[in-house]
């Protein structure tokens, strides 16, 4: 076989490889190992300010000392706990709840000592896990909980899933972004059959000084970082992600409330902890989206596991519908 024979032979493997397995996934992959990406220090990520966050924006809209809202019992209490919260409504005389399915998210805030198959028992249906930050930022809990939740036998399973929180960086373009978290998430076996769609983590990107680093940068810029960001997700995981984000979030300082339009192909995951919408079971949502998922507080206590708060979020459906709604049949 000639040069030129085995140079036009070897262009054709490459090309039927790649049709099946993106170039630039399998260079990425190679090229990253776990010492690639940093820990994430304390200050550098949202938890530690998110709570303080959605009392300076949410909650100030209910007084729930005022008269005419004193003797009311929260649907959802403030003092929520699995199991007992996510069994019953204390609100309709301890009926038992129907088509609630309820869940967590945990980071490097979480203890490492979780015990995971606790969980399902305990009411907790599916569980998201902090993967990535930036384009060279990890969890350091990431790798532990993600095996351990995938380790789970199935009598006791839950559906995982991850989340990448997008950074305001204007050196972190979104599908770098992007790139950062599908590596990191490969690096540990990847997506399964059964795991929950991918999340970006769109809100307050919040430094020492500063409560939120989006400010400064254009609406377009935002919008076209999120949406590069979540196409290059997509096209990589061949799962459509979930964004995150709170209506609080969206202003004249960021992205006003009349382009959430422009992310409508996307299911929002709605952070909302307002007492007063809690009572009502209905959360603020963003106008022209679909709210898949809605996460109502980030202090709920899970008896006989940890005495810590934890993110909790509320799917409002059948099983099925659950499944079906995030691509797990």
């Amino acid at each position: 076989m000639g040069r030129r024979s085995r140079l036009k032979l070897a262009l054709l493997v490459v090309s039927a490889f790649t049709a099946i397995v993106p170039l630039h996934s399998l260079l990425a992959e190679e090229s990253r190992t776990e010492s690639s990406w940093t820990d994430l220090p304390d200050d550098q990520s949202e938890d530690a300010s998110r709570a303080t966050l959605f009392e300076k924006y949410e909650v100030p809209a209910y007084n729930p000392n005022a008269p005419e809202t004193k003797n009311e019992t929260l649907a959802i209490p403030t003092d929520f706990a699995f199991p007992r919260d996510a069994r019953e409504d204390r609100l309709k005389g301890s009926k038992p709840r129907v088509d609630s399915i309820f869940g967590i998210d945990i980071s490097h805030y979480t203890s490492p000592d979780l015990d995971m198959t606790l969980l399902k028992q305990k009411e907790v249906k599916f569980i998201y896990i902090k993967a990535t930050q930036g384009v060279s930022s990890k969890d350091k809990l990431f790798k532990k909980f993600w095996a351990d939740a995938g380790n789970l036998p199935a009598s006791i399973a839950i559906p995982r899933g991850a989340y990448h929180f997008l950074s305001s960086a204007s050196d972190a373009s979104g599908k770098a972004q992007a790139n950062a978290f599908v590596d990191y998430l490969n690096l540990h076996g990847g997506l399964k059959a059964g795991d929950l769609p991918p999340v970006v983590d769109l809100e307050w990107d919040v430094a020492k000084g500063n409560p939120d680093r989006w400010v400064g940068h254009s609406a377009d810029e935002i919008v076209a970082k999120t949406l590069e960001c979540l196409k290059q997700i997509e096209a990589r995981t061949g799962r459509r992600p979930i964004i995150y984000t709170a209506k609080a979030w969206f202003s004249s300082n960021t992205v006003p409330l009349s382009r959430v339009g422009e992310f409508k192909d996307y299911p929002i995951w709605i952070a909302d902890y307002n007492p007063k919408r809690k009572f009502d079971e209905t959360p603020a949502v963003l106008p022209g989206s679909t709210t898949a998922i809605w996460q109502f507080t980030d202090r709920a206590k899970i008896s006989g596991i940890s005495t810590a708060g934890f993110d909790s979020s509320i799917f409002y459906g059948t099983n099925a519908k659950f499944r079906q709604t995030f691509g797990l049949n």
